[in-house]
C-alpha cells in the first residue's frame, strides 16, 4: 500500500431503509456515505434524520442526479443544493458517476455510459471545473456498471478516466465491484484495468455484491450490480492489488436491496479490515474520513 497517508476508513452507505440498524452499529464503523439526492427529495423528516448524524460520525457525500454525462449544461441549481448538503454534512468531499441518467425532460432512471472520446472527455474536464468552481469541497467521479459500450468509443475505459482526472485534479472513486462485472460482461482482464489507472489517482472505493441472470438474448450469463449480497471475494482481492497503487480515503460498502439480510455488511467490513491488515493499515474508527488530495 502506497505510504504517508492515514489508512483507509472502513464504512458503508448509509440508507433510509435501514436508519435504526444503523444506528444501532455505528461503532462498527469508521465512517457512513450519505447520498445527498436523499437530503433533497425524501422530505425534511427525512432529511432532519440525516443531519441529525452530523457529528456522531464522520460522513462523506455521494450523489446520483447530477447526469455529468447528458449533453446539456449542468443544473445550476442542483449544484447549489449539493454544496449546500455537503456543507451542512460537514463532509470533507463530494463524489458522483460518470454516466448520463437523464436527457431534457426525462429521467431515465439509471446510469448509462458516455461515448469514450476526446471530444465527450473535454466535454466533462468542462463540467467537472464548473463543480469544483461552484460547490467548494475535493470532488471525485465513480465509474459505472455499464451493460453495453457505444461503438464510436475510442479510448479505454481507464485512459478515459485517466485524461479527466489528470487535466482536472479530481479524484476517482473506483466501484470494484463494476470493474469485475464489467470484465465479465464485456471481456477484458480487470487487474490490467487497475494496472492502466494513473498510480494515486484512486481517492475513495466502492464495495458490493451483486447477482448473475441467464439472458436468452445474448445466450449467456450477464453479471448485474445489484447492490443486494455480500462482497465476494474476487472483489475483495481486486482490491488488495489496488491498494499497492493507491491509498483512498474511504472504502464503503453498499447494500440497496435484501435489507432483511443487512447484518451481512457487518461481516463484509470484517472482511475488508482483515484484508487491509495484511497491509498493517485497518480501519480502526479513529479515521476522520478525510478529503481527498
Amino acid at each position: 500500500m502506497a505510504t504517508g497517508r492515514r489508512p483507509p476508513a472502513v464504512g458503508i452507505a448509509y440508507h433510509p431503509a435501514f436508519d435504526q440498524w444503523a444506528r444501532d452499529h455505528l461503532a462498527d464503523f469508521d465512517v457512513l456515505e450519505i447520498i445527498v439526492d436523499h437530503c433533497m427529495d425524501r422530505g425534511r423528516t427525512a432529511q432532519a434524520t440525516i443531519y441529525d448524524l452530523v457529528g456522531r460520525i464522520p460522513l462523506t457525500a455521494h450523489g446520483i442526479g447530477l447526469s455529468i454525462g447528458t449533453d446539456h449544461p449542468l443544473d445550476e441549481r442542483y449544484l447549489d443544493q449539493v454544496a449546500e448538503v455537503v456543507a451542512q454534512l460537514k463532509a470533507p468531499a463530494y463524489s458522483e458517476h460518470l454516466s448520463f441518467t437523464a436527457v431534457p425532460g426525462r429521467d431515465l432512471a439509471t446510469f448509462l455510459p458516455v461515448p469514450r472520446t476526446e471530444a465527450v472527455a473535454r466535454s466533462i474536464i468542462a463540467k467537472v471545473r464548473q463543480i469544483q468552481a461552484r460547490i467548494p469541497f475535493p470532488f471525485a467521479l465513480e465509474n459505472i456498471a455499464y451493460l453495453f459500450d457505444w461503438p464510436d468509443s475510442t479510448l479505454s475505459e481507464p485512459d478515459f478516466l485517466n485524461l479527466i482526472c489528470n487535466e482536472t485534479q479530481a479524484g476517482l472513486l473506483l466501484d470494484i465491484e463494476n470493474v469485475l462485472l464489467n470484465s465479465r460482461n464485456h471481456g477484458f482482464d480487470p487487474y490490467r484495468y487497475l494496472d492502466s489507472l494513473s498510480v494515486g489517482i484512486v481517492k475513495e472505493v466502492h464495495l458490493a455484491g451483486g447477482v448473475t441472470v441467464e439472458e436468452k438474448s445474448l445466450g449467456r450469463s450477464f453479471f448485474i450490480d445489484s447492490h443486494s449480497h455480500p462482497v465476494p471475494d474476487e472483489v475483495l482481492d481486486l482490491l488488495e492489488y489496488a491498494l499497492d497503487r493507491h491509498t483512498p480515503t474511504n472504502i464503503i460498502i453498499e447494500r440497496d436491496l435484501r435489507f432483511d439480510a443487512v447484518s451481512e455488511l457487518l461481516d463484509d467490513v470484517a472482511r475488508v479490515r482483515a484484508r487491509l491488515a495484511k497491509f498493517g493499515k485497518h480501519g480502526n474508527g479513529q479515521s476522520t474520513a478525510g478529503s481527498p488530495s
